[in-house]
């Protein structure tokens, strides 16, 4: 049975172990840890979507709460809705980057933020428990549709990011959606900027046609689209629920996911001129962002991985921006998310402004080499030996808030177990691949000795 819980959500195979039953005890798990009231959903275009949503629907409604159902939309959609309309909480429907036969749901708090580790925890203790508390006919919930949420969510982007500079550049964008969440708000958007738009795969009535993980070996056909056309400065990919962002140069070539958090942060500190240069992002993300943020008079600091970790770590610090290396950028400003609106906005502000092609910015930005591997080993057992792993790396600064992080004179190495499979995932970044796969590989053999 395919079925994953922790705090990105719920996710599973559809027919084998994510069934309405399922979907139906987790909601009302979650409904139990909200206060009474309206509850969000929005969903991404899965075919499965609408039979997760009756499942949704139903236990809401069975529980007394009021459902404002936005449709189609990307996840930061949900959690802004959410956050706006001061919701109970928030529902979105999706396996994000996980492929079409999976579908999930994550569960959002009414300040538009996820649920966090602790309260993760709490929905699973109440699955247990299923101590529920279901309504009288006369007091069912009821649903409600809702067809402006796209429409508020850009304008407050572009309210915030603003594109009202003489001589903006007129540039050509070239989006692939994977014919998912973003099919239509990304396209509206940039639009709205004045901006001409190139789509591909921007048909949520149609089936995804390629992994909806915007990676390199997913994106060949979009690279090659690009390349041919000659006329398109910049392409966005997108996940399944819109929330990471991909980018492509004017050639076509890979930009990767770890430079669109520092293009974002590099634009967001140089063209909107933020008193407050602190950025957050999680242990694994390139080394790059601290040279690119540092160079501008700012700093970074580090989290666990996850979302909403880095979330609650930029809350504590007050930090203008952070995210992920996996295309995620969160801007306070305009919510406590992962917002693909906020990460394009931004990058095309910046490209605009410059008056360069992407691919002279991104040459110049600090050039690292990162491997990622992994090794079955159970948490457990890396548990027992954590005191052996660091007296191996003893000559090495350490950070242990998730595994464990070295940071070597000129690379680092992340040792992380995994949170849904048994095994540690190795993560190493230097200037130099060999160094980086030497890195990984010399890890990987102490760590099966030792385990």
């Amino acid at each position: 049975m395919d079925v994953i819980f922790g705090v990105s959500g719920l996710r599973g195979v559809v027919g084998n172990g994510l069934t309405p039953e399922l979907i139906c005890n987790y909601v009302a798990s979650f409904a139990n840890e909200i206060p009474p009231g309206t509850v969000v959903i929005g969903n991404d275009s899965r075919i499965s979507s609408s039979m997760v949503k009756n499942a949704v629907v139903s236990s809401l409604k069975s529980l007394g709460f009021e459902i404002l159902d936005i449709g189609i939309a990307p996840t930061p959609t949900v959690q802004f809705i959410t956050k706006i309309k001061n919701a109970s909480g928030g529902i979105a429907i999706t396996a994000s980057h996980n492929p079409e036969n999976w579908n999930g749901l994550k569960f959002i708090e009414g300040n538009g933020i996820f649920f966090n580790e602790k309260k993760i925890n709490t929905i699973t203790k109440n699955l247990e428990e299923k101590n529920f508390k279901f309504q009288t006919y006369d007091k069912l919930g009821k649903l409600t549709g809702d067809t402006n949420a796209k429409e508020l969510h850009t304008n407050f982007v572009l309210q915030k990011i603003n594109f009202d500079c003489s001589g903006k550049d007129k540039l050509t964008v070239a989006v692939d959606a994977c014919n998912a969440a973003g099919s239509e708000i990304i396209p509206a958007l940039i639009e709205r900027i004045g901006f001409k738009v190139v789509r591909l795969n921007c048909d949520t009535n149609s089936l995804f046609p390629r992994n909806p993980e915007p990676l390199r070996e997913n994106l060949r056909y979009f690279s090659d689209f690009i390349g041919e056309r000659k006329d398109i400065d910049i392409g966005f990919a997108l996940d399944g629920d819109a929330d990471r962002v991909a980018i492509l140069d004017e050639k076509g070539r890979y930009i990767g996911e770890e430079n669109t958090l520092v293009l974002a942060s590099k634009f967001f500190i140089e063209y909107m001129n933020p008193t407050n240069k602190t950025v957050v992002t999680n242990l694994s993300t390139t080394r790059a962002l601290d040279d690119v943020v540092n160079s501008f008079g700012g700093k970074v600091i580090r989290s666990k991985v996850g979302e909403i970790n880095v979330v609650e770590e930029m809350i504590r610090i007050c930090a203008s921006i952070g995210g992920e290396g996996n295309g995620g950028v969160i801007l306070p400003m305009i919510q406590y998310a992962r917002d693909s609106l906020s990460a394009i906005s931004l990058i095309l502000l910046g490209l605009s402004k410059s008056g360069l092609q992407l691919s002279s910015i991104v040459s110049g930005l600090p050039k690292y080499y990162m491997v990622k591997d992994k090794i079955s080993i159970s948490r457990e057992s890396f548990d027992r030996n954590i005191n052996y792993i660091k007296e191996h790396f003893k000559d090495y600064s350490c950070n242990d808030i998730d595994g464990l992080k070295f940071d070597l004179d000129a690379s680092w190495i992340h040792i992380r177990p995994s949170n849904t499979e048994p095994i540690v995932r190795i993560i190493a970044e230097s200037k130099s691949m060999d160094i980086s796969n030497e890195l990984v590989q010399e890890t990987k053999n102490f760590m099966r000795d030792l385990c």
